[in-house]
Parts: structure tokens; C-alpha cells; sequence
């Protein structure tokens, strides 16, 4: 709770700011950092800090963990070894394009939407799609995640600026892009969501599974967090 209420907070100190996607270095545990840290702040709070020591990561990753930030031992781990690895005084040459192409890529079918669910959007939507009232706008039993077929992925690969309506509530903050996943997380995560929580109730018709270049198709698009809120208003 303490978490949430920071985080709300902060959101509300920042007005309709929201957080930029920010290039990081690849490596293992880049997802972590992205699920974790962008809930709050900017990406480049954290690329400021590139090259401080061991020491320091140790001290940046309690601080926010006093700031509320809530991950187990394990992640404390994976962001430290992360951090110092790809962001310390000597993080290793990134890899060429030409290597990059060449690293699969899970299909949908093999990948657990509910893990990336509970990765990177269980922070604040909720283990169970819940949401937080006045702050984090709830998932479950959500007919806007099923009255579009592009506009749930918009909004993960773009993020969502600005006052919107979910049932009685108002929720007037900034969701972060998280246009990092892969198109296969995004699309495994949604049609997770809109098979969870009461949500496949509500549709009025078969929903057709999400597939990765769907989700491509958009990732084209480029919009900004407040296109994304405009294309929301067309729906209604």
C-alpha cells in the first residue's frame, strides 16, 4: 500500500507527464527494470546514473526501495547484477544489429501471459486486474479492453495520457509505454487480460487472439501517449 500511495503521489505531483521510453542496454534483467522503475519515473533518471560503482547501485536500489518500491530478494539481485553489468564503469560493447536479428524470439504460444502480466503490470493494475481506486485504473471487467481490437496494445506499446472513465471512477494520470516488450509478450499479456477476470463475459462476440504481428502492424503507428487517448474518444 505504501508503494501505491508514493506512486500516486508522484503521479499527481507530475501532472500529465509521463515517462518517456527510454533506450537501455540489453542484457538480462532489462525487463525488471522496466516493469519496475518506469512505474514511478522517468527511464532517464536511471540512464543519469550510468557508470556510478557497485556500492552505488546498491545504495540507488535501497533508496528507492525505501521510496516504496516493492521487489523480493531475488529481483534486488537481478537489477544490481544489471545495473553494474550494462550501466557501471565498465558495461561491455553493445551488440550489432546483425546480432540482435539473430536472437529468437519465443512464439505467443510459448510464452505465459500471465508471468509477463505478473512482471509488468501487477504493480499497480493488480494481481487480480483489480486496479487501485482514483489512481490505477482496474482490468478486470474492463469492456474497453474488448470493444477495440488494437486499442489494448496501443496502449502497451504507446502508453495513455490524460482523464479517462472506468466504470463510476476517473482516472486522470499516465500510463508508461512499455514498448520494450516484444511483440509476442504484448501480445500473449493481452489476450491474457481479456481472458481473465470476467473480462471474455463481456464480449459480445468471439475475441480473436492477439498474434504478434498484430501487434507489429501498430508498433508502426508511433503515436504519443495523447494519440493513443484520442483514439480512445473515437471509440466511445
Amino acid at each position: 500500500m505504501k508503494r501505491i500511495l508514493l506512486t500516486a503521489l508522484l503521479w499527481i505531483t507530475l501532472g500529465l507527464g509521463y515517462a518517456q521510453l527510454t533506450t537501455l542496454p540489453d542484457g538480462p534483467g532489462k525487463d525488471l527494470v522496466y516493469a519496475r522503475c518506469q512505474a514511478c519515473h522517468d527511464l532517464g533518471y536511471v540512464l543519469d546514473s550510468a557508470g556510478i560503482d557497485r556500492s552505488a547501485w546498491i545504495d540507488t536500489i535501497r533508496s528507492m526501495e525505501d521510496a516504496g518500491m516493492e521487489i523480493t530478494p531475488e529481483e534486488f539481485d537481478i537489477l544490481l547484477n544489471y545495473f553494474v553489468t550494462y550501466m557501471g564503469p565498465n558495461p561491455p560493447p553493445p551488440p550489432d544489429q546483425e546480432q540482435r536479428a539473430e536472437t529468437p524470439t519465443a512464439p505467443t504460444s510459448q510464452l505465459d501471459g500471465s508471468k509477463v502480466y505478473a512482471q509488468n503490470c501487477a504493480a499497480c493494475h493488480q494481481a487480480e486486474g483489480q486496479g487501485v481506486p482514483g489512481a490505477f485504473p482496474p482490468l478486470a471487467k474492463n469492456p474497453k479492453l474488448l470493444a477495440d481490437p488494437d486499442y489494448a496494445a496501443l496502449v502497451v506499446l504507446f502508453g495513455l495520457q490524460g482523464p479517462i472513465q472506468v466504470g463510476e471512477q476517473t482516472y486522470n494520470g499516465a500510463m508508461p509505454p512499455f514498448g520494450h516488450l516484444s511483440d509476442a509478450q504484448i501480445a500473449a499479456v493481452i489476450n491474457f487480460v481479456r481472458s481473465s477476470w470476467g473480462n471474455d463475459a463481456l464480449a459480445k462476440e468471439e475475441t480473436k487472439p492477439l498474434a504478434p504481428e498484430d501487434v507489429a502492424r501498430l508498433r508502426e503507428k508511433g503515436l504519443s501517449p495523447r494519440q493513443v487517448l484520442e483514439y480512445r474518444k473515437r471509440m466511445e
